[in-house]
């Protein structure tokens, strides 16, 4: 019998308990969109010469170019769930009730100068641990307080630190990736290094490093009895011709710079550095094509192309070369995941983008299908009584 799981596909939050997706939409999303639409209807109608905002608004569709994301949604009760999103200049942390969709949702936080990305959460504490991006290049290892909505960081640096998973086997223990962030000598950003999987003690305060390999990136790290599991990723693409590599140096580095700038400018600000750009998941216009997924920039539309081309009926949107695994052993579980979540009874449920799966020891089954699913998380008990309570204080 599948257990409860709970996944974003795109604007919407899903629900399956076993049988069937129940489709939830956000609240605050929608009554964003609502606002800015009307806000822009009513400015065209006062002057219909502003073709500026007719153009921005309306020359595509109207509110399909003002698109959103749930970036990760979570149980933080039978009944209920806490999400972030994105959409155009602001993110935000909300809870929604499944059982009466004509409740308001609580309001947690909202930013237009930070974006929250999950994550986790744990039921013991109330404690919700997030991403916390406060720059085009860096984030931190954030942990709300869902009581008190009150938040505390623990890590800092240049560096991206991303996918914090508070662990249900140990008491006051986060695992997390994080990226360093290369620069040139004059501070400009040049490129993250291979993602490395920490683990956070917070009751000592201490850091200690758990993966790492230059030639492959580990993100996504989370564990279940005793054993820890994450995705593991080619941190670079075939070696190629060696002295057109030399040569083409110096305009990939600038490429590299451009493009970062470009999708990064767009993630939190929602608008292009160029007049003629496409816009991001945080803009009001998305390139369908690419998207960031723990500090990896994807071309989903390329990688489900090459996917289909394999005659896989179950391909995803991210790169077989994305294996998910058990970090000791090293054991390949499956791949083409862009993420997973562990239940309570040890299996695995994992998502390719398209398809969501259940894994049990050798058996591997789809139980339903999404549209562009990039964050999947399970209803947990967190057992062990007051001694193993996780204390963020």
């Amino acid at each position: 019998m599948a257990g409860k799981v709970v996944f974003c596909d795109g604007e919407d939050i899903c629900v399956f308990d076993g049988q069937k997706v129940e489709r939830y939409a956000s609240a605050y999303i929608t009554r964003f969109r609502d606002s800015a639409i009307a806000s822009a209807r009513n400015k065209e109608w006062k002057n219909s010469s502003n073709a500026l905002y007719r153009s921005e608004f309306f020359s595509s569709g109207g509110e399909e170019n003002l698109i959103g994301n749930v970036t990760s949604a979570f149980f933080i009760s039978q009944d209920e769930v806490v999400y972030t999103f994105t959409i155009d200049n602001s993110s935000g942390i909300y809870k929604k009730s499944l059982s009466d969709e004509k409740l308001i949702e609580s309001h947690v936080v909202n930013s237009t100068s930070n974006a929250y990305v999950g994550g986790s959460y744990d039921d013991r504490s109330g404690t919700l641990a997030v991403a916390l991006r406060s720059g085009y290049y860096n984030s931190s290892v954030a942990l709300f307080d869902m009581k008190t909505c009150d938040y505390k960081t623990y890590t800092e640096g240049d560096t991206l630190d991303e996918d914090p998973y508070i662990c249900p086997d140990e008491r006051n223990t986060i695992y997390y990736s994080s990226r360093g962030v290369g620069r040139d000598m004059q501070g400009n950003f040049v490129a993250f290094s291979p993602a490395e999987i920490y683990r956070l003690d917070i009751g000592r305060v201490k850091v200690d490093l758990v993966k790492s390999d230059e030639k492959y990136s580990y993100f996504k790290p989370k564990c279940r009895g005793g054993k820890l599991y994450c995705i593991k990723a080619p941190a670079s693409q075939g070696k190629g011709n060696v002295i057109l590599d030399i040569v083409l140096i110096p305009w990939r580095i600038l490429q590299a710079i451009v493009g970062f700038f470009q999708v990064f400018v767009h993630a939190f600000t929602g608008k292009s550095m160029t007049s003629g750009g496409d816009n991001p998941a945080m803009g009001r216009k998305v390139d369908g094509r690419k998207l960031i997924i723990s500090g990896n920039l994807v071309d989903v539309e390329k990688e489900a192309k090459k996917n289909a081309s394999k005659r896989d009926t179950d391909y995803g949107l991210v790169p077989s070369s994305w294996q998910l695994i058990e970090v000791e052993s090293g054991k390949v579980i499956k791949s083409g995941i862009a993420d997973f979540d562990i239940a309570d009874d040890g299996a695995i449920y994992a998502t390719n983008g398209r398809r969501i799966f259940e894994i049990r020891q050798n058996s591997c089954k789809k139980i339903c299908d999404a549209s562009a699913c990039f964050a999947i998380s399970c209803k947990k008990t967190f057992d062990g009584g007051t001694d193993n309570i996780f204390d963020p204080s």
